[in-house]
């Protein structure tokens, strides 16, 4: 049944709109809004965003390899490493500190294991002033020191460098001679960094959500994860420097996976490593965003915003380790992409060999799952006695090895740092570092600086105000009822295209006794009000009654799916975990490919959005002075940002949408998700801005969200705003800005019916 309110329709109307049409369907069905489910359009457009990504990804190589190939001699070597070294750091949000200082590093050993040929040692650390890194250090009992020594930074094992692959590794390394350190990454083994004190246990379990939970807030203030886990190691290098058993000359590291990272990191930018095996770690970045569904679980600590876009892939990775001894251990059958993987060497032999150093390169396959295989290890076992022993690099063969359990290696008392000995975790730099930034722009902030922040926006966005336009192609037309339904398909930039429906009213002739029909030009107005509907995920939650209802009313409705939400959403999956995943979805995967090409997602949305703005405004049938935005949930971000960049737009309504990327940036746990994210943030602006930008134009704020989702309590909501109110109340307009609690869905409805119809 059509939803036609009383008060703005004459009783007579709706009563002849029902006997009309009672022979047929008189309300739009979500089936109605189709554009190109069920059409063989349905297969082209399956995979739309990630052919864009992958598309994207190797515009960017090509001018990368643009830089790479322009490498003739020593000199243009030196000058391209350099820069991509600086810009590398300067991506990362710098180092907390300068290597060297090894008696800030207040370490002790705090037990011993003797084992037959060598020692273990416990030792913890501080990497930062009261940050504890809890370590091992497997010392050979045979032998004369000083002995070179191997950095062994861990992969994602939950319990960090008790993990038994690693350990073969490490007792392996140990029986040939060698010092180890092996250490907890942050938030693994005796590192979490999110305790459940009420059930002591960890409050997430996967090495990756410890990751993501801290790295994302650090994309919001310019930094990433990364600068932490580099420093950890650099640290620990200092460590090994300042043992007599060692040989600080012969320094080498080695990883798998996350390890296999964290060597690539440290020995890039620290010059005291001598010989790297990078396992398990070494593609390409195109290559990784194609086959970004079989890795599914975030890595902000690899997923460094701005690399292809600074022209830096793993090729650039290795040539910051150049001319020294890189061994790159792949497994074939590893979700690394093995093609990525070979690319990126054959480059490398180019460069190696202007350098006069080809023998310093080698790679080694393995026909093995995402592992530190025993052939792997071996290989590496050979690689190290070559290049920090002198040895002939002959086949090794590793022996048996006996490991240990987690609690004979753990030093702490109750296994967790956090509960034994306190300290600081990443949360605790980031809160800091959130709190001055917001402080910094609470100071700052004026009502009138709406101007420069448009640019602001435009530029954290990735937007280009002068391009954005849209092309329309026509997919078909449906009548229901008295609406008709146009469905379209918007072109908003080569490769990307929206599915629209715009939904109208027909003139419907309603004689009176005895009077003939009236002609449709006294029926319907010349140009009508538009709203500009953007759905929001995959559109479960938009209730077409309201479209209908606002259409019957004299509305025009374009009702939008930017990229990658409702019919574009992605054909592909990931095992076990929804699409929407606030950080290890299908669209946070999405997100984190776009942070690596400079554009992020949302910025990409928010493109799609303005263009049906612009789309909309120049129909002929729209009076482009009454043009809104409607958004809800994950949509209702975009159309904040849509808005605050277009002056067309007359009000805004937006549903469930949070305030503040600060209050993210500064609590303990979060659930926004990572596809609303914008790197560097922080820097220039908050939500608040955005919002308060948008005065004089009306605004209503439906539900909106602290960072757990939760709904704002009115008294929140009105600390939280107070910047919005400010700025509308500096352009005389307080009226125009309304905040609202919505409890129920119909609430929630009827509120923005409401505000539309009466703007």
């Amino acid at each position: 049944m059509i939803r036609v309110k009383r008060n703005l329709l004459p009783v007579i109307l709706l009563l002849s709109i029902l006997s009309s049409q009672a022979a047929g369907q008189t309300s739009l069905r979500p089936a109605g809004l189709r554009v190109i489910q069920g059409t063989p359009l349905e297969r082209e457009f399956a995979d739309m965003l990630l052919k864009y990504m992958v598309h994207q990804a190797a515009d960017s190589t090509m001018k990368r390899l643009t830089r790479f190939d322009a490498i003739q001699s020593q000199e243009d070597f030196k000058d391209w490493q350099e820069i991509n070294r600086t810009k590398f750091i300067e991506l990362i949000g710098g180092l907390p500190g300068k290597p060297g200082d090894s008696a800030s590093l207040n370490a002790r050993v705090v037990g011993e294991i003797p084992r037959d040929g060598y020692v273990v040692r416990k030792v913890i650390f501080e990497s930062l002033p009261k940050f504890y890194v809890t370590a091992n250090l497997y010392v050979p009992t045979v032998g004369a020191p000083p002995f070179p020594a191997v950095l062994a930074p861990c992969g994602h094992s939950q319990n960090g460098k008790a993990y038994d692959v690693y350990q073969h590794l490490f007792i392996g390394l140990a029986k040939r001679g060698y010092v180890v350190l092996a250490y907890d990454p942050i938030g693994q083994g005796e590192r979490v960094e999110y305790w459940d004190f009420i059930h002591q246990r960890n409050f997430l379990p996967s090495p990756d959500d410890q990751h993501a939970m801290a790295g994302i807030q650090e994309y919001l203030m310019a930094q990433d994860l990364a600068r932490y886990f580099i420093w950890d190691g650099m640290r620990g290098i200092d460590y090994l420097t300042s043992l007599k058993e060692v040989d600080a000359q012969r320094i080498g590291v080695t990883g798998s996976s996350g390890g296999g990272t964290l060597t690539t990191y440290i020995s890039m930018l620290d010059p005291r490593v001598k010989a790297a095996s990078i396992v398990c770690f070494i593609t390409s970045l195109p290559k990784k965003i194609e086959a970004r569904a079989n890795d599914a679980d975030s890595d902000p600590e690899q997923d460094i915003p701005g690399l292809l876009a600074a022209g830096i892939d793993h090729t650039e990775f290795v040539g910051m380790i150049a001319p020294r001894p890189v061994l790159i251990g792949a497994a074939t059958q590893d979700f690394f992409p093995i093609d990525g993987t070979r690319r990126t060497f054959r480059e490398l032999q180019r460069l190696y060999a202007i350098l006069g150093a080809s023998e310093r390169l080698k790679m080694v396959e393995a026909n093995q799952r995402h592992a530190y295989s025993q052939p792997l290890r071996e290989a590496t076992y050979a690689w190290f006695d070559r290049w920090l022993k002198g040895a002939g690099g002959e086949p090794v063969h590793e022996l048996a090895i006996t490991t240990e359990k987690d609690a004979t290696l753990e030093c702490t008392p109750t296994g967790q740092v956090f509960t034994s000995l306190g300290g600081k975790r990443v949360y605790d730099f980031n809160r800091a570092e959130a709190g001055r930034l917001a402080d910094r722009l609470d100071l700052e902030r004026r009502p009138n600086a709406s101007g420069t922040l448009a640019t602001r926006i435009a530029e954290r966005l990735g937007s280009q105000s002068g391009t954005i336009q849209a092309g329309s192609a026509r997919v078909g037309e449906t009548v229901v009822g008295d609406l008709t339904v146009e469905k379209l398909l918007l072109t908003t930039e080569p490769g990307i295209v929206v599915p629209t429906r715009v939904v109208y009213r027909k003139a419907v002739a309603i004689p009176t006794a005895g009077q003939p029909a009236a002609p449709q030009a006294a029926l319907e107005p010349t140009r009508r009000p538009a709203v500009v509907y953007l759905r929001d995920r995959d559109g479960a939650d938009d209730d077409p009654a309201i479209i209908g209802s606002l259409a019957q009313q004299g509305e025009l409705l374009a009702v939008v799916d930017v990229r990658g939400f409702g019919e574009t959403k992605s054909a592909r999956s990931i095992a076990g975990v929804s699409y929407f995943d606030a950080r290890n979805g299908m669209d946070a995967d999405f997100a984190y490919d776009s942070f690596f090409l400079g554009r992020p997602l949302l910025g990409m949305r928010v493109r799609d959005a303005r263009s049906a703005v612009r789309w909309v405004a120049k129909r002929p049938d729209v009076d482009s002075r009454h043009i809104a935005v409607v958004g809800r949930g994950w949509a209702g971000v975009v159309a904040l940002f849509a808005a605050a960049l277009e002056p067309q737009v007359s009000s805004i309504a937006v549903e469930g949408v949070p305030v503040s990327f600060a209050d993210l940036a500064q609590a303990e746990l979060y659930q926004q998700p990572a596809s609303l994210m914008l790197p560097g943030v922080l820097r220039d602006f908050d939500l608040v801005d955005v919002l308060g930008s948008l005065a004089p134009r009306p605004l209503l704020l439906l539900n909106p969200q602290d960072v757990l989702t939760r709904k704002l309590e009115e008294s929140q909501a009105t600390h939280a705003l107070r910047p919005v109110h400010d700025a509308y109340r500096s352009k005389g307009a307080t009226s125009s800005f309304e905040v609202r609690t919505a409890p129920f869905e119909s609430d929630v409805e009827e509120a923005l019916e409401k505000w539309i119809l009466a703007r």
